[in-house]
């Protein structure tokens, strides 16, 4: 009986610890002052096979210095975000998960989801002052920024991620059922020498100002590709890596007919010499 005493307050001990270092772990994370709704993209993304229908879908634009990650999601009728930070999967700030958070939303039960209030939404100059939360968690062994409202909203949520600053970008799969991301222009992704994207994206393109655009369509994926991976170039990396190629071929073949020719010199030279050598033995016979 003793013994089972013992255990049950082991147990109990160890419970405490462990719920006292999950408490430790989720901190509160307070926002001074709205964020810069004129340095973000609202796209009212509408899908055609969707009927055009606004679907909660999230955007990465990565800047052009590669160090910043933007991400605008548009939300239909939900009240929990969870955020990512690049820091989960091994690069970002710890200090500063999120910057620039802006909101642009509205009560769900007071707004009607479609395309008209979401381009509303897109031309406003003032920020949505709604109460909420964000806190930083662990959740399956990685950090995640929790923003959590009092109710539903519907609108554009808004926030800028540090990146790591290498053409390389990882992500958490959302949930959304579309997923994009826009790369600087002047980069690309797809070709398996200088990068690609993985999982393969449902489909690619180009936007109206020539930046390669990848989507993945959350339904189509399956359940064990959690994350998502975007390695990019410039456009012109393919080619300059040919014109390298075809310069060291070049030089390649430039060195082998140099040294073609030098053996020929060699051999004649040596042909002479054994001439020679072959008179002067005649010579030595006649004496003789």
């Amino acid at each position: 009986m003793k013994m089972n005493t013992k255990n049950m307050f082991i147990l109990l001990a160890l419970m405490v610890i462990f719920i006292s270092g999950c408490v430790d772990q989720k901190k509160e994370i307070t926002i001074d002052e709205p964020g810069n709704i004129s340095s973000y993209e609202f796209d009212v993304f509408l899908e055609e096979w969707d009927n055009n229908t606004p679907v909660n879908t999230t955007t990465y634009y990565i800047l052009e210095n590669k160090v910043e990650v933007q991400a605008v999601h548009l939300v239909i009728n939900s009240s929990k975000l969870e955020i990512f930070p690049p820091d989960s999967l091994g690069g970002g700030s710890e200090k500063e998960p999120i910057k620039n958070f802006v909101l642009l939303v509205e009560p769900a039960n007071e707004t009607v989801a479609g395309p008209e209030t979401f381009s509303r939404l897109a031309n406003s100059i003032n920020v949505t002052y709604l109460n909420y939360t964000l806190t930083q968690d662990v959740s399956r062994g990685m950090k995640v920024v929790n923003l959590e409202f009092e109710e539903n909203v519907t609108g554009f949520i808004a926030y800028t991620l540090d990146a790591p600053g290498t053409q390389s970008f990882t992500f958490m799969k959302p949930d959304s059922e579309f997923i994009r991301v826009i790369l600087p222009e002047g980069y690309v992704t797809g070709n398996r020498v200088f990068g690609i994207a993985r999982p393969a994206p449902s489909s690619t393109g180009f936007d109206e100002k020539g930046r390669h655009t990848l989507l993945w369509v959350y339904s189509e994926m399956g359940e064990r590709e959690e994350a998502i991976q975007v390695k990019y170039y410039t456009e012109s990396a393919p080619m300059y890596f040919f014109a390298a190629i075809v310069a060291l071929l070049f030089g390649v073949v430039m060195v082998l007919m140099r040294y073609s020719r030098s053996r020929k010199e060699l051999e004649s030279v040596r042909e002479i010499f054994e001439l020679e050598k072959e008179y002067e033995k005649k010579g030595q016979r006649k004496k003789k």
